[in-house]
């Protein structure tokens, strides 16, 4: 009797150990709670196997996420309304910030069809992105941002991150790595500068690529020239040390030019005669 009663109590012991036991993936961490307390620990539990049987496990994706707020009409400097500018915000998660922040705000999102969560989604797309997007929008004009896209998205990263640290000193988990702008129209009106200046800027090109043609004719033309005033000096000088006209000097310089051809080619047949 004695023994059925310890196999009992190992059994009961063994499945409340295995009840206990959680395992947190590679590239997540899990935000600790007390399954009686409530209490939500300030350490998360990192990758591995956890052996808890009083703390429940939530497990967050700290991998590469994005954000995408889609739709939004910031205005700029002058008061001219952006329309439907996309913005995409890629970023991971300081693991050893995921529970302070989860803590304050307790802002958390279930991934569809999988045990993992996604932290802090919500803030981002609805409160953070779209403040950013204002404030680097009206820092700027429309034109200047349609003509340096890079330049407004890099604006639009450093003020989310400013954002985000202001709100949460000390507990920001978000590490922005990046920000693009896939989309937005410009108004009419503006997009037609736009394109007006694109194609001045085209017709420049052009006539600067035209003009380098010019100046490459010009300076080859006055080579010819300055070649052709060498040799007319050259002439005159041999002209006058010899005593022969120029004509005799240059039909002279032709029969000698000949006379080393048909002296080359009659070497190259004698040596082609010599061959076995």
């Amino acid at each position: 009797m004695r023994a059925k009663s310890v196999i009992i109590a190992i059994s009961v012991a063994a499945i409340a150990l295995l009840a206990g036991c959680s395992r947190v993936p590679t590239g997540s961490v899990a935000i600790q709670q007390g399954r009686i307390s409530g209490v939500i620990s300030h350490e998360v539990a990192r990758p591995g196997l956890h052996i808890a049987p009083f703390t429940g496990f939530t497990l967050i994706d700290t991998t590469q996420t994005r954000a995408e707020v889609m739709n939004m009409q910031p205005k700029d400097a002058h008061g001219v309304t952006l329309r439907d500018v996309s913005v995409v915000v890629t970023y991971t998660l300081d693991p050893s910030r995921v529970s302070d922040f989860y803590r304050k705000t307790k802002e958390m999102d279930a991934e569809p069809n999988s045990d993992y969560n996604t932290l802090g989604l919500e803030i981002l797309e609805r409160s953070v992105v779209p403040y950013a997007v204002q404030i680097a929008t009206e820092e700027s004009d429309l034109t200047t941002i349609s003509s340096h896209l890079g330049d407004y998205a890099a604006t639009i990263q450093k003020v989310v991150t400013d954002r985000l640290n202001s709100l949460y000193p000390g507990i920001n988990p978000f590490v922005i790595q990046s920000v693009t702008v896939p989309t937005f129209q410009l108004p009419e009106s503006i997009q037609k500068q736009v394109n007006a200046k694109a194609g001045y800027q085209a017709e420049l090109q052009t006539i600067a690529a035209e003009q380098a043609v010019i100046e490459q004719r010009k300076q080859l033309q006055q080579d010819q020239q300055d070649q052709a005033t060498v040799a007319a000096n050259a002439l005159e000088q041999a002209s006058k040390a010899t005593g022969l006209s120029p004509e005799q000097i240059i039909a002279w310089e032709k029969a000698r030019a000949l006379s080393a051809m048909a002296a080359k080619m009659n070497a190259d047949k004698v040596l082609v005669q010599m061959k076995p």
